[in-house]
């Protein structure tokens, strides 16, 4: 995929839940509802809708150093999107969003840190794609007769990046609305590759009246976008609400100097003109942030390599997706056009293992990350992203999407197993237990010890939660250290929850056994048994897919340990959970299986675990081993351990190499693993 940095516009969407029109009359208290707080603006938005397609992105913006500004600074969650936010002395921007029902919307916006970007500090090194969106609402870069938008612009286009912008309604009653636009957008459109405003956002900008019906708003489209055309833009997107939008592209030539996202497209792009009228939706929710859904669909396809009506298809389709207030990801948009689904992949299972991105939820309550980018070969982290889940229908508990998998064409897992679930899953598995893939995998860098904490079993969950399962685990050691696993000794009546009240850490560590781990060693965690991680240790987890954790400490750790280690439970009924058996010496080496395989062979864990999930390394290749290894059929979840593998199914292949996560569908059949490494594939329990 394309290397796609979001520059620009960012701000605070306060929007109010209004009953009708407001009235504002001087003293009137007008009811109205909840208050919804969002991070919005081009940047955001298009962000959000690029990764709902399961594409990366970076967000480039400033925000002040006030309250709001930590709202911003915490509302880019997605794991595919990077935020790298300037913090700036001063208030944050924010628009408050009056939108009455069945009305459009009118903002009230104040600019805030936003007049001061104007890009400077963006390295354009490397990238594919720079979207920089709102310039009306960036007084910086508009300083000089425009001049800073032109180089920033110039700067992207000199380094092999394709440009776009989208545009801003303008107020030509302000002092931004009464610079000379028609000079600005001209010197502007001469360093842009890709342009995707609205018709009411090109009117305002040039100060020209609305068109009066939609024959007039057609005519008008092609005008100015023949006009955007020879001021030097290649690709035009202007979309015009309820007519649709208008694709107009420039010659070859232009195409082929309009970097790295455009050049390969110039001979299947060059002179398409196009009308595509409006999709219908069942209810109209929102018009807020269609505009950059819009254009984010324009940029993945672009990114996807499609033709230029397909592009305009996905645009059109992630912004009636956001209109009618569903996520503008693969399956959705599918949904509403039908003829984009092999576009983004959607579909019955594939015959073939895919490959997975990083899915590290961000601000996770204990340091880690740094080693998990060394294992994937990553020259950047976040901190505080210790773990990357991995094939997971499971959210982070209490969120709402943190947590999920998105496959390569943006679609949810969870999605594309609900909806077939056979060939995700397999005949057999989805028979005893239809969607659920009994199965989460995780890659753990303990940055710090984690905390002693426990997982409830499936009658505890069940009774207490509400939950499908409890949450057994085990753990395959990449990186050695010690662990903590099991009660070595009796605990008296209260100890346990004395040690909690008073956060004696050191008392419920030395409850623990200590166990030191090589890598290749694989460590069983039955339900109900204490445990925990040593610092510097990295492993693969496999677990019963829920987010369960009941925290017996939480000094040191970024979390409130009384209000959020519990489950809501309290902790008289919490530490039920726990197992209160002693876990002898021998007992606990039943749990532990030390060691790596021969080549060929397959090592895995300790006797039970298979009643809970499966879990072996696989040796590729090597003098004395076989050059491939055929696996079972039936979903998993590979991960590369060293070497480099080829993993085959029946419709096609996709490297394993040291760090990578892939996943496998049951419709891939039986796959080889060919090449020469280590492999670990991990597999739900057998039906």
């Amino acid at each position: 995929m394309l290397t796609i940095a979001l520059a620009g516009h960012l701000c605070v969407d306060l929007t109010p839940d209004l009953p009708g029109t407001p009235r504002l009359v001087p003293g009137e208290l007008v009811e109205v509802g909840p208050l919804g707080v969002a991070l919005g603006g081009c940047t955001a938005n298009t962000a959000r809708a690029l990764a709902a397609l399961g594409h990366p992105v970076s967000v480039h913006a400033a925000v002040g150093d006030d309250e709001l500004g930590r709202v911003a600074r915490d509302g880019l969650t997605d794991p595919l999107v990077r935020p790298a936010l300037e913090v700036r002395a001063g208030a944050t921007s924010y628009s408050v969003v009056v939108q009455p029902p069945g009305a459009d919307r009118v903002f009230w916006h104040h600019t805030g840190a936003n007049a001061t970007f104007d890009g400077a500090g963006l390295d354009v090194t490397g990238l594919d794609l720079l979207h920089l969106g709102y310039p009306a609402l960036l007084p910086a870069l508009l300083a000089d007769d425009g001049r800073p938008l032109a180089a920033l612009l110039g700067r992207a286009r000199a380094a092999g990046a394709t440009t776009s912008v989208d545009l801003v309604v303008v107020d030509r009653q302000t002092d931004v609305g009464r610079l000379d636009w028609r000079s600005l957008l001209e010197r502007a459109c001469a360093q842009t590759d890709v342009l995707s405003p609205s018709l009411d956002d090109l009117t305002s900008t040039l100060g020209l009246p609305a068109p009066a019906g939609a024959t007039e708003v057609l005519a008008l489209a092609d005008e100015l976008a023949d006009q955007l055309l020879a001021w030097g833009v290649a690709v035009v997107l202007v979309t015009l609400g309820d007519q649709g939008a208008l694709l107009r592209v420039a010659g070859a030539e232009r195409l082929a100097a309009g970097g790295r996202a455009l050049a390969p497209l110039a001979a299947r792009w060059a002179g398409a003109s196009l009308h595509l009228p409006a999709l219908a939706v069942e209810r109209t929710t929102t018009t807020n942030g269609a505009g950059d859904a819009s254009s984010a669909g324009l940029l993945h396809a672009l990114s996807l390599g499609a033709g230029p009506e397909a592009a305009a298809r996905l645009a059109r389709a992630c912004a009636a997706a956001v209109v009618s207030g569903v996520t503008p990801d693969a399956g959705h948009v599918a949904a509403l056009d039908p003829d984009l689904a092999a576009l983004l992949g959607v579909g019955p299972a594939p015959a073939a293992p895919l490959p997975l991105p990083p899915n590290q939820p961000r601000a996770r309550f204990y340091a880690g990350g740094e080693r998990l980018a060394t294992f994937r070969g990553q020259a950047t982290w976040e901190p505080h992203t210790p773990e990357d889940w991995v094939g997971s229908v499971t959210t982070v508990r209490g969120e709402v999407t943190t947590g999920l998998t998105r496959l390569p064409s943006g679609e949810l897992l969870r999605e594309a197993v609900e909806r077939d679930p056979v060939g995700w899953l397999g005949a057999a598995h989805a028979a005893r237990w239809g969607a659920d893939p009994q199965l989460l995998v995780k890659l753990l860098d303990a940055g710090q010890r984690l905390p002693v904490h426990v997982h409830p079993d499936d009658a505890f969950a069940a009774r207490h939660l509400g939950a499908a399962h409890g949450k057994a685990e085990a753990w395959h050691v990449l990186e050695p250290g010690v662990v903590h696993v099991g009660l070595r000794r009796a605990v008296a009546p209260g100890e346990l929850a004395r040690a909690v009240a008073e956060q004696d850490d050191a008392a419920l560590l030395d409850l623990l056994h200590e166990v030191p781990v090589a890598a290749g060693d694989s460590v069983l965690v039955p339900p109900g048994t204490l445990h925990a991680v040593g610092e510097g240790v990295v492993l693969v987890e496999v677990q019963q897919p829920e987010d369960l954790s009941i925290l017996l400490e939480w000094r040191g750790f970024a979390i409130d340990g009384r209000v959020h280690g519990h489950l809501g439970l309290g902790f008289d009924t919490a530490l039920t959970a726990v197992d209160p058996r002693v876990l002898d010496e021998e007992a606990l080496a039943r749990l532990v299986v030390r060691g790596r395989p021969a080549p060929g062979l397959a090592s895995g864990l300790a006797a039970g675990a298979e009643a809970w999930f499966r879990l072996e390394e696989v040796a590729v290749g090597g003098p004395s081993g076989p050059a491939d290894v055929e696996l079972e059929d039936g979903f998993a979840v590979l991960v590369g351990v060293e070497g480099d593998v080829v993993a085959t199914g029946s419709g096609g292949c996709t490297p394993v190499a040291r760090g990578a996560t892939t996943l496998v569908p049951a419709a891939a059949g039986r796959v080889r693993l060919t090449g020469r490494g280590r492999v670990l594939v991990a597999r739900p329990p057998r039906p």
